[in-house]
């Protein structure tokens, strides 16, 4: 019994390592053009302001999403007003942020996010020329925030066109960039 120890290890460790890549995306990073020492700095400066932001209160930091590309930080959620740039000031004052852009939602209540974001990805899959395994998406009463590295202005505007022209989407906003937009 002893002898399949190791090749636990070995596999839970493969597991680890491609839990650490797939970056939030539902089905993989190998399409993520970001070096892996990238990828796993901005997973850990992604908890690090998630920490930060629940340090100073934020209860509900699921109410938050946090993503982090190249040390840039995209806030995107529902938050109240007077504590929106409390937020921001948090984020920036973690270690190793480079830039911090807020896309706060007033709630609306519209059909359910998650059956929109099923439509969404299922665009996004389906159109040609779009990597979606590289776009993470935030969906909120129909307002949909794209975010991520495309790999070239065509695929940016194909990602973005594919999100417009989903059922329920109501408006689009992209913080797509290309990797030498940095």
């Amino acid at each position: 019994m002893s002898m399949y120890r190791p090749a636990f290890f070995l596999f839970g460790g493969l597991f680890l390592l491609m839990g650490l890549t797939a970056c939030s995306s539902p089905y993989g990073a190998y399409a993520d053009k970001r070096p892996l020492e990238i990828i796993k700095e901005d997973l850990f400066l992604r908890s690090k302001v998630g920490d930060a932001l629940k340090a100073q209160g934020f209860a509900d930091v699921n109410a938050i999403a946090v993503h982090t590309y190249f040390g840039k930080v995209f806030l995107t959620g529902e938050v109240p007003e007077d504590q929106r740039d409390k937020a921001v000031r948090t984020a920036q004052s973690v270690a190793g942020v480079r830039s911090v852009t807020p896309h706060w939602f007033t709630p609306l209540t519209t059909e359910s996010d998650a059956a929109l974001k099923l439509r969404l990805e299922k665009n996004l899959v389906n159109t040609a020329g779009v990597t979606s395994s590289r776009i993470d998406s935030v969906v909120n009463s129909g307002r949909v925030v794209l975010l991520g590295v495309a790999e070239s202005e065509e695929e940016r505007d194909a990602a973005v066109s594919a999100a417009r022209q989903t059922s329920g989407v109501r408006s689009v906003t992209s913080y797509l960039f290309m990797r030498n937009d940095l």
